[in-house]
C-alpha cells in the first residue's frame, strides 16, 4: 500500500500516512468504525439495565417469596446479604466493561485526529520530495581483473 499524497510504502494498513499526515481511509469507512462502536457502547449499556432490573427484582421478589412462606428473619437477613453482594458484583463488572468499552472508543477518537502541530504548514513549508531509492548512486563500472592463480 502506498500514500496517495507523498508516494511512500506503506508496510501496513494505516489511518494518516506517517511521513505527510493524509488521511488514508475514507470518511465513509471512518464513520462506519464509529458507528460500530456507538452500537456496540448502546448494546452494552442495555445488557447492564437489564442486570439492573432483572437483579433487583431477584433480591427484592425472594425476599418478598421468602417471608410470604414465613422463613425465619434470619434466614431472609442471609438471603439478602448474598443476593445483594452478588448483584453488587456482577453490576460492578458489568459497569467497569461498560467505562472500558467508553475509554476504547476516546482513544480510538483521539488517534484518529491529526497533531496539526506535527504536519507542515502550507504557507511556509517546502514540498517533501519522495524517499531516496535504496539502489541510487550504487551501480559502478567495474574493470575486469585477471586473478592469476599459483599452479605450484
Amino acid at each position: 500500500m502506498y500514500c496517495q499524497a507523498c508516494g511512500i510504502a506503506l508496510s501496513q494498513q494505516m489511518r494518516y500516512c506517517n511521513r505527510c499526515g493524509t488521511l488514508l481511509v475514507s470518511p465513509a469507512e471512518n464513520a462506519a468504525a464509529k458507528t460500530a462502536r456507538d452500537k456496540r457502547l448502546d448494546e452494552y449499556l442495555e445488557g447492564l439495565f437489564w442486570v439492573t432490573v432483572f437483579g433487583v427484582a431477584f433480591v427484592f421478589g425472594g425476599m418478598i417469596v421468602l417471608k410470604k412462606l414465613q422463613f425465619s428473619d434470619l434466614l431472609i437477613f442471609f438471603y439478602m446479604t448474598l443476593t445483594a453482594t452478588l448483584f453488587l458484583i456482577n453490576f460492578g463488572l458489568n459497569l467497569w466493561g461498560a467505562i472500558r468499552i467508553g475509554r476504547q472508543a476516546l482513544e480510538d477518537t483521539r488517534s484518529s485526529q491529526v497533531n496539526t502541530s506535527e504536519l507542515p504548514r502550507s504557507a511556509g513549508a517546502k514540498a517533501l520530495s519522495p524517499p531516496p531509492s535504496v539502489v541510487e548512486n550504487t551501480t559502478r563500472a567495474f574493470e575486469h581483473v585477471n586473478i592469476k592463480k599459483n599452479s605450484e
